[in-house]
Order: C-alpha cells, then structure tokens, then sequence
C-alpha cells in the first residue's frame, strides 16, 4: 500500500511539473528556465549533463536546451531540442532520454546532430565569435550571464582603484558556457575616461565568473558636451539638503564615506556647491564643495563610486589643492 501511495504521489508530482498542453501519445511540454542545471532534482539537470559529457567527446561544446516535451510512463521520458558548438558553428540536435522517478536511472537514447550551421540571424565571426546584442535591463537581473560579467569585471577593476563605466561592445563565444569578449569604458586611478578590453567566462549555473585578458588602452579623447550628450554621461544631480544629513539615498551613502574619510584628516565639508552624477554599473558621484582646514576655507573636488545592491562605496579620486578662500 505504501509503496502505491508513493507511485503515485511521484505520477502527480511530475505531471505538476508539465504544462498542461498535451498531445499525441501523452507527450506534454515541460516548463524549465535558465539555470535549471543547478536544481539537482530536476530530472533534467541529470539528463543535461549526462548529454553533455557524452559529447564532449565528440569536440562539441556549450550545450543549450531549447524545448523539452515530456511523458509519464515508469519514470519519465524527455524529448529534448537542443543547440551546440562544433567546429566554432553553432548547430542544432535532439535527442530521446528516460530518468526513473527515483532519479537513480538515467538513459540517453536516439542522440542525432546536425551536420548544416545553425544562423539564428547572427554575425558569426572567426573563432566562433558572435556580435551580442545586450539585452534591457539586464542589470536588474542577477543570473543574467552578462549582468554576472559586468558585476565581476566592476570588482576586478574596483581592486585596481578604476570603475566600470558601460559598455562599448560586447561579441559572444558559445562554449561549455558563455565567454564575452568586452570592450568598455572605465574612469583610470586619475578620474580620466579610457577604453579597456577583456574576455569574461561564466557559467551561470555553477556561478562561475573568471575575467582574462584585461587590458586598459588609452585615454578616451571627448569633449564634454559629447560626454553629456550620450548614454553614461556626466549630468546635473539636484540633491535635497536632507540627503546631506541622513544618508539613505544613494548619493547620501557617497557624501557621508567623503565626509567621513575627510574628517579623519581634520578636513570638515563646509558646503556642497555641485554634484554630478554618472550611471555605470552603478553610480559615481562628482561632488565639489567647500573645506575648512586649518582655519582656512578651500575648494574641493571628488569623485565617490556607489554600487547599491553590493552596498559598494568607494572614493575614486579625490583632489583637495583648489583655490584657498581667507575668512
């Protein structure tokens, strides 16, 4: 009896995962999101990387599932689409698998890989590299394979005293994985805009995130009225005087890590006489005020970093030689 009442808990547990679209043969579509490959229950993840093994040996690389179809019987078989990479083309395959309810079994049957490239309408370049088109909002989600890059590519450069600024283009590379080949634009140590390179791996299932081939190039030559005039351009920030004072917002959090640092020289804000802001990964802050040091009033300059969703707050340059005002 119990194991009946088990049977057939397993039956209904599976049908709830299926869509409710059945067709012939009591095949159903089977609902499943990015990064499924980290949910090891999911009889999926078992067939993924039993597939993927097995074709790693044949040189082919970063596997994608594009549409899966279901049906119940002693267990559960998968009808799987999927895409993947050999001979730097991107291609498309299916195949037949079987996973018993306990999970302990799973079976791949039926593999057949397509001999002709899949377009999928891309600029497919040597190497297999293809021109990205970086989707919207993808900062505001934290499993996006790009926004994953962006984030560890703003630390990497953080630890080097510089700050992510945007990107400028961005080429893919499908693998066991994703690979990006980036090239954006930063602020260097000295607040100045230049343009950097580098290739970021992830594999958004495993959180895994390694940038290689950093490089930084030259200073980025614009004038400011072309800076403020395109995306990541420097901009009038109209702050309120309570921001000054209690530090929630995210411009308050950079004027309180200012304030802070500058009184343990012995340096008091006086005043804030303008601030600018930039979106990057982020936000910067360019905040000139008035100082008090020494019984003297001078002018100041900063520029303070503020990543609010890692709680980031960071003085990128700060200059403190401005003209000296007598009281």
């Amino acid at each position: 009896m119990n194991k009946t009442i088990i049977f057939v808990a397993l039956i209904a547990f599976s049908v709830a995962l299926i869509d409710d679209s059945t067709m012939t043969g009591g095949w159903n579509n089977y609902k499943f999101s990015n990064g499924f490959q980290s949910d090891n229950s999911n009889p999926l993840t078992k067939i993924f990387k039993k597939l993927t093994a097995e074709l790693q040996e044949k040189g082919i690389s970063d596997l994608q599932f594009t549409s899966v179809t279901s049906q119940v019987v002693n267990g559960q078989n998968f009808k799987i689409r999927f895409t993947y990479t050999q001979m730097d083309s991107v291609k498309t395959g299916y195949c037949l698998a079987y996973v018993s309810f306990s999970g302990e079994t799973c079976e791949i049957h039926e593999v057949e890989l397509e001999i002709t490239p899949l377009a999928q309408n891309k600029d497919i370049q040597k190497g297999g590299w293809s021109n990205y088109t970086i989707p919207s909002n993808f900062e505001q989600d934290p499993t996006n394979p790009l926004n994953m890059a962006m984030v560890k590519l703003s630390n990497e450069l953080m630890n080097q005293n510089m700050a992510f600024i945007k990107f400028v283009s961005v080429q893919s590379q499908v693998v066991a994985g994703q690979k990006f080949k980036i090239q954006f634009q930063l602020l260097n140590k000295n607040g100045q805009k230049s343009i950097g390179n580098c290739v970021v791996y992830v594999r958004s299932w495993e959180k895994f995130v390694e940038v290689s081939e950093l490089s930084i190039s030259s200073l980025l030559q614009q004038s400011v009225q072309d800076n403020q005039n395109q995306n990541g351009g420097w901009s009038t920030y109209n702050y309120n005087v309570s921001e000054l004072q209690n530090g929630t917002s995210v411009f308050g959090s950079a004027y309180s890590k200012l304030m802070n640092n500058l009184l343990q020289k012995a340096i008091r804000i006086v005043s804030v006489s303008n601030v600018e802001s930039q979106v990057v990964s982020g936000v910067n802050f360019k905040i000139s005020f008035i100082y008090s040091e020494n019984n003297n009033l001078k002018t100041g300059k900063a520029i303070v970093y503020v990543q609010e969703w890692t709680q980031t707050i960071q003085i990128l340059s700060l200059e403190l030689t401005g003209k000296t005002i007598q009281y």
